[in-house]
């Protein structure tokens, strides 16, 4: 279920969403539009705060966002996306923030003050990288609705550990890609003999650092699923520089 606020610049959305979509009308102390997901260890609460351009380039100046709708957003859901709204992009000569206006482009301007299109980006990204805010972009009303739906399914379609396409781009020994880098320990522990890259994820779950692996007795080998006796006199041999052969 989709709760969009019902005050002014949340609930002119209603109408925009299709159908087989759950949606109820209620007031909600902060963000225009909640949901619950499945999070890692259960439902988490979703919380998105729709964003003019204008209104966010009011935001900045004021310091509402920050100094007030913030700190409800965080206090409120566990994971805040703001969804920046409009046509706008950087004058390729001066920088300029401009707003597309009829066939043409216009300076964005808030009374007499304009406003370096870095800024913007700037603002944003602090948002991103000090407060972990999510941010998105739509061009139209409409579009803004497609990004609820979309952020909708992502958070309720699965269970949160299916969410893997995260560990498809950082590249492997086995020529496959992930992600995330894999740790010292996985990659020392990759090079051991009967190892390889599919058994190293389970050595590295097992220790902590590479001295502890190191340090690891027989026994300690032996309880690492895929290890047996022969492996691990061979893995301790290795490590002390006796691999017998």
């Amino acid at each position: 279920m989709i709760t969009i606020d019902d005050r002014t610049g949340s609930v002119e959305l209603l109408p925009l969403f299709p159908p087989g979509i759950d949606v109820e009308v209620s007031r909600l102390l902060y963000g225009d539009i909640s949901f619950l997901g499945n999070g890692s260890d259960g439902p988490v609460s979703i919380g998105v705060e729709r964003k003019g351009i204008l209104d966010l380039l009011n935001s900045m100046v004021t310091g509402r966002l920050a100094g007030h709708q913030l700190i409800g957003l965080t206090s409120s859901y566990q994971y805040i996306y703001i969804i920046v709204e409009g046509l706008w992009r950087f004058n390729p000569e001066s920088g300029l923030l401009e707003l597309r206006r009829g066939g043409g482009w216009e300076a964005a301007s808030l009374g007499q003050r304009r406003f370096m299109a870095r800024e913007v980006v700037g603002f944003l990204n602090t948002l991103t990288v000090k407060a972990g805010i999510m941010i998105l972009y739509s061009g139209t009303r409409m579009e803004t609705v497609q990004v609820i739906c979309a952020l909708y399914h992502w958070w309720n379609d699965k269970q949160f550990n299916e969410h893997t396409s995260h560990l498809a781009l950082h590249r492997r020994p086995d020529n496959t890609v992930e992600l995330t880098k894999p740790t010292i320990v996985r990659r020392i522990a990759s090079e051991l003999p009967g190892i390889g890259w599919g058994k190293s994820r389970a050595v590295a779950a097992h220790f902590d650092t590479v001295q502890e692996m190191v340090m690891a007795t027989e026994r300690d080998w032996r309880g690492i699923p895929g290890i047996g006796k022969t492996l691990s006199k061979r893995i301790v041999a290795t490590l002390k520089g006796e691999e017998e052969y």
